[in-house]
């Protein structure tokens, strides 16, 4: 399914698309992935003539737990240093481990994903030892949101990430990030794996017409 929406990036914006072979949880957890993914803007970075690309006009993207790691990877580049990226698309991000919203507590048996997986998915990510740099795992903890590109979020009416992916763009707005968010009313999680369904088409129409500006 990602491959699928890949494609369709590079082909319809065009771009070229660099997906990250990331190592999983719970076998390899916080902050092993993200590192991974860091890993591979950096490698972009330094392979821009090869590659063929032009180095100001780099995103960073992903969906749920991409993007998580998208938005955790921005972080790490500010950082650390390194130059930002042009853009940030994210697609019903996943941004807190506290999972203290309205809608945590009200999505606990929603299609695709749900509440109780979330529990799942932050233990598995994160065990049980304090994590350094916890922001870089659950971004809306930052202190400092600043220096974030032009972004671009969507989120899904029945998701139990709804509202932290909309608190998180209210903390990136007040931060003065240029922002654009799409709530996708009837969606729940992960509604992009039904490609021809019409509600994922009208959203990849408007997000590649966001990234070719």
């Amino acid at each position: 399914a990602h491959y699928q929406i890949a494609k369709e990036y590079a082909e319809r914006i065009p771009c070229k698309v660099v997906l990250t072979d990331y190592r999983l949880a719970p076998k390899y957890p916080f902050p092993i992935p993200v590192e991974d993914c860091f890993s591979t803007y950096k490698w972009v970075l330094d392979h821009v003539d090869m590659l063929g690309i032009d180095k100001n006009k780099i995103m960073i993207g992903g969906d749920s737990a991409g993007g998580n790691l998208a938005t955790a990877v921005t972080l790490m580049v500010r950082d650390r240093h390194l130059p930002i990226p042009a853009a940030l698309l994210l697609i019903y991000p996943a941004t807190d481990r506290r999972m203290i919203t309205e809608s945590m507590k009200k999505y606990t048996d929603t299609p695709v994903w749900d509440a109780k997986l979330s529990k799942m998915m932050w233990d598995a990510y994160l065990g049980e030892q304090p994590a350094e740099h916890i922001e870089y795992a659950s971004p809306m903890e930052a202190n400092d949101l600043t220096s974030f590109p032009k972004t671009y979020m969507e989120v899904a009416e029945f998701d139990c990430l709804h509202d932290e992916g909309v608190a998180f763009y209210k903390r990136l707005v007040e931060c003065g990030t240029e922002i654009e968010l799409h709530e996708v009313n009837g969606a729940s999680h992960g509604f992009e794996n039904v490609f021809e369904s019409r509600i994922t088409r009208q959203c990849m129409a408007r997000r590649v017409e966001w990234m070719r500006g």
